[in-house]
């Protein structure tokens, strides 16, 4: 059976990975003990590996009949996805460039190693992941967008790579995993972990998560799961998520329970099943998700920068009241964010594709 255009499960998880973010960097701020000490906070970073494999599934949904039916226009679909990340990115950035000078300015002090003139350029070209500068800095979170930009520019190899595997999708999945597998031994060898490469190499840390969104999507496009199947997949798939945290696994366990979220719940979808992440609201809170992740970095930096100003560092129950209303306020702002500048400028710049951009996709 074939998945509705519209998975609405799939951008209600959305929201779910950015608010495990949010709760991820907002933590140590709540004063209630170092984040590492709780699994399910500490592996709040992990949120991104799902947003990962959920842009390969969403990707290869929307674009994957066009490939097949060689209608596919790379150049179009490469400004279709600058439109969606860009303008955010590039607000966010002046946003940060902004509350430095302005912060600097007032004797305000900075980690330095974080906010490199130098790597500006970097952070406009969107390669600040590639390996090509040496810290991480300004827009911290937006690392992943370089990497997503990554995959967004080599989409029809990951596809193709994939569609090797169309007839015998099952392979495709074990392939995937293999690949996996790789780059985690790849990356141990210079003792670092896969799923913690941020600015050092995040192009590497997204291959086989998007790979494996495609894979996902090649199994589960022409499959009819029994009655019942996918929600229990779901549920599986969440406390295998949970209890790997929990427990302290290595994070290559948890890699397996957040393909299950996106392949069960996008299965959902076929049938009469409505999970809460497809509800009206969810499905909001998802399309504003990139805008929670992107502005809240700022948010935070200014808020703190007022209350630390105002009445220093706050503790106890006053640090979780302003850490509780940092999260809501970085909602709030994705919130208006989203209606003001993602929206907008997305819809502007695709109704206004160049002329040199051939084509225009479906979505």
């Amino acid at each position: 059976m074939l998945y509705p255009a519209d998975i609405r499960p799939l951008t209600g998880l959305r929201f779910v990975a950015a608010f495990w973010l949010l709760i991820y960097f907002f933590w140590e701020r709540f004063d209630l003990g170092p984040r590492d000490t709780i699994g399910i906070v500490h592996a709040g970073n992990y949120g991104v590996d799902l947003f990962f494999i959920l842009s390969g599934f969403v990707l290869a949904h929307v674009y994957g009949p066009q490939v097949e039916a060689k209608t596919f226009s790379w150049r179009s679909f490469v400004w279709a996805r600058l439109a969606r990340i860009y303008p955010l990115h590039l607000i966010c950035l002046a946003a940060m460039i902004a509350i430095w000078a302005a912060g600097s300015l007032m004797g305000a002090t900075f980690k330095a190693s974080a906010f490199v003139v130098e790597q500006i350029p970097y952070h406009l070209a969107l390669v600040h992941a590639w390996g090509l500068v040496a810290s991480d800095g300004w827009n911290f979170p937006s690392w992943s967008i370089s990497a997503e930009w990554f995959a967004y520019l080599t989409f029809p190899i990951s596809f193709g790579i994939a569609a090797l595997f169309a007839k015998r999708p099952l392979i495709g999945i074990v392939f995937m995993v293999a690949v996996f597998a790789a780059f985690v031994a790849w990356m141990r060898l210079y003792n670092i972990e896969l799923m913690n490469m941020t600015w050092q190499g995040g192009i590497v840390r997204i291959v086989p998560s998007f790979g494996m969104g495609i894979a996902l999507w090649f199994l589960g496009r022409n499959l009819t799961l029994p009655k019942g199947v996918a929600g229990l997949g779901v549920a599986i798939s969440t406390v295998w998520v949970v209890m790997a945290a929990a427990w302290g696994w290595p994070s290559y366990w948890i890699w397996p329970g957040l393909a299950g979220l996106v392949f069960f719940l996008a299965e959902t979808s076929k049938t009469n099943q409505t999970p809460l992440l497809a509800s009206k609201t969810w499905v909001y809170l998802g399309e504003i998700s990139f805008a929670a992740y992107m502005v809240h970095l700022p948010v935070d930096i200014a808020l703190y920068q007022i209350v630390e100003r105002v009445m220093g560092e706050p503790k106890g129950t006053i640090a979780l009241v302003i850490g509780i209303g940092g999260v809501l306020a970085s909602i709030i702002a994705a919130a208006i964010a989203h209606a003001l500048v993602e929206k907008p400028a997305r819809n502007w710049l695709r109704a206004n594709i160049p002329s040199f951009m051939a084509g225009k996709p479906k979505a």
